[in-house]
């Protein structure tokens, strides 16, 4: 039986396309390969879609985030459907992509919503991979909930114990994360034979306060310390795959 060799995956959220087209020359340097998760597609214009398929012929994956970037639950509390749901945040933005030429395969959690009834109808009627977001540190009623990254068992992948239903760490500005933990997770990947997923939304090429955004230094970090390791890089695409070959 073929062993996958242990490594990265690392997904961008949203629209960010002016950013993302600027880290070509990173993910190059790296020989790197990682998933874009586009909401709104429909409203793209026609220079942010040919930005994607140059992405997408540099063995970048292109996946959905919703059509209007809505999540599940409060659409369904909004509306009282599922069914509008599925017709209005996935089908239309499937159909629009599609009309684009792209031919989305897995798809990213709006805010983390979601329920097993709503993933078993994603996963039988559209995608092959469901991701959702872990975070290093939640605030609950009275207390925060700390994790460190080497303990968190949900964001590495198994692919001898695939799953459809996935999470990434998010590494943005507003969970304070450091290059020490993600090198710790890096290590676990390494010596699990596993997978180290992560996720981010806007590059920040410059000093920002902006919380949902990661320094492209830490992400040039994380590119060079998996280098060092010998870590490959998948697309969550490419997971989904390869564990359905096993």
């Amino acid at each position: 039986m073929e062993k996958h060799p242990a490594g990265i995956a690392f997904s961008l959220d949203d629209r960010y396309l002016k950013e993302w087209i600027q880290l070509r020359p990173l993910f190059k340097k790296y020989n790197a390969h990682v998933t874009f998760y586009v909401t709104q597609f429909d409203s793209l214009s026609p220079q942010e879609i040919q930005w994607l398929h140059e992405l997408e012929s540099d063995g970048h994956e292109i996946g959905a985030h919703g059509a209007a970037h809505i999540r599940v639950l409060d659409y369904w509390r909004g509306s009282g459907s599922l069914d509008a749901f599925f017709k209005n945040e996935v089908e239309a933005e499937v159909v629009s992509m599609q009309k684009a030429g792209f031919r989305p395969v897995t798809f990213a959690h709006v805010g983390g919503q979601q329920t097993w009834f709503t993933d078993q109808r994603l996963l039988r009627d559209y995608f092959i991979l469901l991701r959702d977001v872990s975070m290093t540190e939640r605030v609950l009623p009275y207390f925060t909930l700390k994790r460190s990254v080497f303990a968190m068992d949900e964001i590495y992948y198994h692919f001898d114990q695939p799953d459809p239903t996935v999470h990434a760490l998010l590494i943005d500005q507003l969970t304070h994360i450091t290059d020490a933990q993600l090198r710790d997770g890096m290590i676990r990947a390494k010596n699990t034979n596993t997978v180290l997923m992560m996720m981010g939304h806007r590059p920040l090429f410059d000093a920002s306060d902006e919380p949902y955004g990661f320094d492209v230094k830490k992400l040039e970090y994380l590119l060079a310390e998996s280098h060092k390791l010998g870590l490959k890089t998948y697309t969550m695409a490419e997971l989904a795959r390869l564990s359905s070959t096993r």
